[in-house]
Formats: structure tokens, C-alpha cells, sequence
């Protein structure tokens, strides 16, 4: 499910889920204070890559102590949520076979019960409980594998997958698994949530003008350098070459791309996208190349940017008309490609 992995990575989050899945942009390494106006950071996490610009910077903050901050939260974040650690929390409760209530962190939580509201939305089109086909497709952390599973393969994984095969406690936070062998996926949520935690302390650093992006995840906040909302491009759907389709400006909000174009792989002539489909057990079929959803939380956009991939062009747009989702699509017509919005993206278009 789109969170665009780097499939030659062998650790980190997921391998990212939406490496520049619709957007070309804030690709730096290392640190760097160009001016008095903007501080750039950036570096490598959850297989893929960060970006935080700082237009503006408050008197008396450093690129060289914000962006070991940044790391700092990023390594949180990790520890929590990733398949690709051993020893983070998620891998242990995959691990754990207990039938009774376990115990788990505010943050493993938080991300646990969004994704079980967007299940519901949904009907079950998205679902943390999806990690068995996410594996056997070869998009987890193990390696790519050399052939396409069977009918037989395929089942025996679906067995494992059903977002009702997880119970919910608030206080104090825990998880109940209805088998001992669920393996909960959250790299769909993962590159958001950690925005989300990356935005969280550059508010408390009195910061107030900013962009954080984990691949195709994204915050903006305030203006940029020049005093204009945050530009951000939105990617052609297409596997062999980067081209922009087109650029939304935004300030104050938050937004992902999931697609079908950079994590895949082909067999016999035939092309596997990384995006699962819980009732098929398969990577979904159809022309629908991306979906781009601004909100106003990284974590929730990114998921809803991945169930609507999986709802596919037929039912994704009435879903985000129906629940006032800021959505555009882009499908595939032959060798064209036609980008169209939801009602609540109309005023994105018009900018």
C-alpha cells in the first residue's frame, strides 16, 4: 500500500512508502543555512528521504541543533512504528502471541487507532492488518521475491488480514489480536505521522513558518523565503521519466501523494504495483495512476491518500465527495493522462 519503498533498502521504516510519489522536490542532504531567511536540513529516514525548510527562523535557532532535533524525533518515530527494525515496538507486538490485552506507547497507539478509523471509512479498502500480502507480494522488509504467489499462498495470507481482527483499549492504551500470528503494517501512515512529529517541535521552537516533507508526505506552515505559500508539484504517474503535472500552493495544511509509478515490480510482461487490495489479496489493477489529498494532518492524509489508490477511479471519487476530502486524481486514458479534483479540491485548482 503506498508508502513507497526503496526496495534495495533493507531497513528503516517500511522503505517509505511514497518515495516522490507526486512530488519533486526538497531532495537535500545534510545541513545547510543558506541565509538569515531560510535553514534547510535534510538526511536519510524510514528508507527514503526528510526535508525541513525554516523561512524566517526565530533569533537564536541553529540548523546544527534543529536538525539534531529532528533526527532525535525521526529515531522516536522509528522505534515506534517500523517493520524494518527487529526491535521497535511494532516488531515486538507482531511478535507477541498473546490472546490477552497488551500494552502499548501513546505514540504506537495513536497510529494504531487512525488506522482503524480509516478502515472503517472504508469499509476495509485500508488496512494496518495487511502486512501478510504485503510480504508475500515481496514490499516488506524481507526480499523481493522471484516469482508471483499462488491462489493457495494468496488465502492462507488473507486468513491473517481483517482490521476486525484487532481490538482497541484507550486507557491505558493497548492492542488485542483475535489470532497470534496479525501482522500490522504501518508504513502507510508512517512517513505522515512522522510530519506530523517533526511539525509538532518545530511549534514548540516558536517556528512558524516551515515545510517538513518524508518523501511524498508534507507540512507547510505560514510562507516561505519569499513570503508566499509553499509550492508543491505534483508528479506525472508515469514509471520511466519525472515530469511535473502540475502545482498546488498551500500554507497551513498538510498533504500526501500515494501512486502506482515507483514501487513495483514485472513478471511475464506484467507490471505489480506495491499497492494491496485486502479483498483480492493482489496489487490493485486499474487507471487509476495517483491520488493527492490535502488535509489538515500529514498522518490521516497519507492513509487517505493510500485508500483511495485502493478504492480505485470507480469509487475513491465518490467516497472523498461524499466526506468532504480535498482529493485529485489522476488516471490514465490510453497514452493520456487526466487530472481531476473533488469538490473540496476545487479551490486548490483555481489558485
Amino acid at each position: 500500500m503506498l508508502r513507497t519503498y526503496i526496495t534495495s533498502v533493507s531497513v528503516g521504516l517500511l522503505r517509505a512508502v511514497k518515495l516522490a510519489l507526486g512530488v519533486l522536490c526538497l531532495m537535500l542532504v545534510g545541513c545547510e543555512q543558506r541565509s538569515d531567511s531560510l535553514i534547510e536540513l535534510g538526511g536519510s529516514t524510514m528508507g527514503t528521504y526528510y526535508s525541513v525548510k525554516v523561512a524566517h527562523p526565530p533569533g537564536g535557532v541553529a540548523a546544527e541543533q534543529l536538525q539534531a532535533q529532528v533526527e532525535s524525533v525521526l529515531d522516536t518515530v522509528i522505534a515506534e512504528i517500523s517493520t524494518y527494525e527487529e526491535t521497535s515496538e511494532l516488531s515486538r507486538l507482531n511478535r507477541d502471541p498473546s490472546p490477552d490485552w497488551i500494552a502499548v506507547s501513546a505514540g504506537l497507539y495513536q497510529v494504531i487507532a487512525e488506522g482503524q478509523r480509516l478502515s472503517a471509512l472504508t469499509d476495509g479498502a485500508f488496512d494496518i492488518t495487511i502486512g501478510p500480502l504485503v510480504n508475500l507480494w515481496g514490499f516488506g522488509p524481507e526480499a523481493r521475491r522471484a516469482r508471483v504467489p499462488n491462489a493457495a499462498e494468496i488465502r492462507a495470507a488473507q486468513d491473517r488480514v481483517g482490521w476486525n481482527k484487532l481490538a482497541l483499549r484507550a486507557t491505558p492504551p493497548a492492542i488485542r489480536k483475535a489470532r497470534a500470528d496479525i501482522y500490522i503494517d504501518l508504513s502507510s501512515l508512517g512517513e505522515g505521522y512522522g510530519v506530523d512529529r517533526i511539525a509538532a517541535l518545530l511549534n514548540t521552537q516558536g517556528i512558524t513558518d516551515y515545510m517538513v516533507a518524508i518523501a511524498g508526505a508534507i507540512r507547510a506552515r505560514g510562507v516561505n523565503a519569499k513570503g508566499q505559500p509553499w509550492a508543491i508539484a505534483i508528479e506525472q504517474p508515469m514509471p520511466d521519466r519525472r515530469a511535473v503535472h502540475r502545482v498546488v500552493p498551500i500554507a497551513d495544511r498538510a498533504l500526501s501523494t500515494s501512486g502506482d509509478y515507483r514501487n513495483f515490480f514485472e513478471h511475464e510482461g506484467r507490471r505489480y504495483s506495491h499497492e494491496i487490495d485486502p479483498d483480492t489479496g493482489a496489487p490493485v489493477e486499474g487507471n487509476l495512476g495517483s491520488v493527492t489529498v490535502i488535509g489538515d494532518t500529514t498522518m490521516v492524509v497519507d492513509g487517505l491518500a493510500t485508500a483511495l489508490m485502493v478504492l480505485g477511479a470507480q469509487r475513491a471519487p465518490a467516497l472523498a465527495a461524499s466526506q468532504g476530502l480535498a482529493a485529485y486524481f489522476i488516471v490514465r486514458e490510453g497514452d493520456d493522462i487526466r487530472g481531476f479534483g473533488s469538490p473540496a479540491f476545487q479551490r486548490y485548482l483555481a489558485q
